[in-house]
């Protein structure tokens, strides 16, 4: 009796172990199957990162050229180095995954064991993108130091503007009245054609001028005509 008690619970744990195996196996297949159907795509995706990240290395080695200061370009380019390596990694990963170099489709074995291909490229890329991020901190942080030493620039003058006041009816009429005032231009008349013209001597100046006037005026003829009678 005592026999047969310990083969029934044999038979039990037998059963069981083999029931969670077989939960396991199926669990593992359907990752398996998944990641065999998702491959494609993430392997595209992981090389568009992965470019996009080779871009990104050009722009941060300009950079690091702008920095002067020894020691900080050294540490900028002690992580660049590392994110370089990190990438170059990378990329023969996935070359060796592939068909071709450059192209985006697997190999039949790759793509089989993606399940377990894509956790070491994911675990990479990771590191690729705390690198990145520790480089754009060190970077910020370094420019910060640089324009807390420089001097604020000096504010901006203010700007002068022109004011301009609609003028009114007494300022219009003073600077009308400030102008200095023409005297009238003679008119030149002309007479019909065949009358003489009578055009006036100019006048001469001085005593000279005078004495002439005096000499044509009516009243001076008239007298010296009443002279000449009474002598």
């Amino acid at each position: 009796m005592a026999d047969s008690g310990w083969l029934q619970w044999a038979y039990i744990l037998a059963g069981s172990a083999t029931g969670m195996t077989i939960v396991m196996i199926a669990q593992t297949a359907s990752s398996y199957w998944t990641a065999y159907r998702v491959a494609p795509q993430e392997v595209a995706s992981f090389i568009d990162t992965l470019d996009f990240s080779i871009e990104e290395n050009e722009g941060y080695d300009r950079d690091v050229s702008k920095i002067q200061r020894l020691e900080d370009k050294i540490r900028l380019n002690r992580l660049l180095r590392e994110i370089q390596r990190i990438g170059d990694d990378l990329r023969d990963d996935l070359n060796r995954l592939v068909r071709e170099e450059g192209a985006t489709t697997l190999r039949t074995s790759s793509r089989i064991m993606w399940a377990s291909k894509r956790a070491q490229i994911e675990e990479r890329m990771k590191r690729l993108d705390s690198l990145r991020m520790r480089f754009m901190m060190a970077y910020l942080g370094i420019i910060a130091s640089i324009a807390e030493k420089q001097p604020p620039p000096p504010p901006p003058l203010p700007e002068k503007t022109a004011v301009y006041t609609t003028p009114n009816r007494l300022s219009a009429k003073k600077s009308l009245d400030d102008l200095p005032k023409r005297t009238p231009s003679r008119r030149l008349t002309t007479q019909a054609i065949g009358h003489h013209e009578h055009v006036e001597t100019p006048h001469r100046s001085g005593w000279a001028g005078v004495v002439q006037e005096l000499q044509m005026s009516p009243r001076m003829r008239a007298r010296h005509a009443s002279i000449e009678k009474l002598m």
